[in-house]
Parts: structure tokens; C-alpha cells; sequence
């Protein structure tokens, strides 16, 4: 599977080079009303002419959508089996012990800076200690 990622990953980066240079190279159709309108678009809908940079970008436009489409479902279907092998379920379990005061010391802090850890409370259900006379 690993491997169909990344040949797709390379065609989509690919077609959205492609594509880019595609919709660089058209003319710009600033021509009055038709451009808050799509401009080309709207003209090669209501009879106008495609240009064969207008197919070419139609046809990347679609490959660029199905690749994308494609390499979601794949990611989505791999992350499913490889979640126990995930950076951050790795990072938890190597993650170092607290020592028994509670939080780390400060980076930088010398060892007679750091407070002594205060005593634990009794357990419930034991009686306190006698006092002393």
C-alpha cells in the first residue's frame, strides 16, 4: 500500500505542476461583466470554443480531484492499522518517570534550590500517630 501512496503522491504533484503552468499560460479574461461571471468559463459553456489549454486544464483538473480523493482514502485506511506504531503512542511510552516530589525541577535549577518533597498524608483508615509527652 505503502507503495501506491507514494506513485499517487508523485502523479499529484505532478498534475498540480502541470496545472499551474496550464492556468498560467491561458489568456486572462478581464473582458468587462463576463469576468465576475468566470470569464472563459461562462463563454465555453453557452457555446464558445475550448481551446486545448482549456481541455488540458479540465483533464488535470479531474486527475488532480481523483488523485486527491484516492490518496484520503488510503491515508485514512493505513493510519487505521498503524496506530499503535504512532509517534505520539511511542512518545508516551518511553516518556520518562516523575520523580516522587511531583513535576521535574527547572531547567538550570542547582540541586539545594530545589525544595524538599513535603511528606505524604496518612493513608485513610489508619489511625494517627500517639503524641509525644
Amino acid at each position: 500500500m505503502n507503495i501506491l501512496i507514494w506513485i499517487l503522491t508523485t502523479i499529484h504533484v505532478i498534475v498540480a505542476v502541470v496545472l499551474v503552468v496550464l492556468v498560467l499560460m491561458q489568456k486572462s479574461s478581464d473582458q468587462g461583466v463576463g469576468a465576475a461571471f468566470g470569464g472563459q468559463m461562462t463563454e465555453t459553456m453557452f457555446g464558445g470554443s475550448i481551446t486545448p489549454l482549456v481541455k488540458m486544464t479540465i483533464y488535470c483538473a479531474c486527475i488532480m480531484l481523483a488523485t486527491t480523493l484516492t490518496l484520503a482514502a488510503l491515508h485514512s485506511r493505513r493510519s487505521g492499522q498503524v496506530r499503535e506504531a504512532s509517534l505520539l503512542n511511542k512518545l508516551q511510552q518511553t516518556a520518562p518517570a516523575m520523580p516522587p516530589g511531583g513535576a521535574p525541577p527547572m531547567p538550570g535549577t542547582k540541586p539545594e534550590q530545589i525544595p524538599a518533597p513535603a511528606s505524604a498524608p496518612a493513608p485513610v483508615g489508619t489511625p494517627a500517630p500517639a503524641p509525644v509527652k
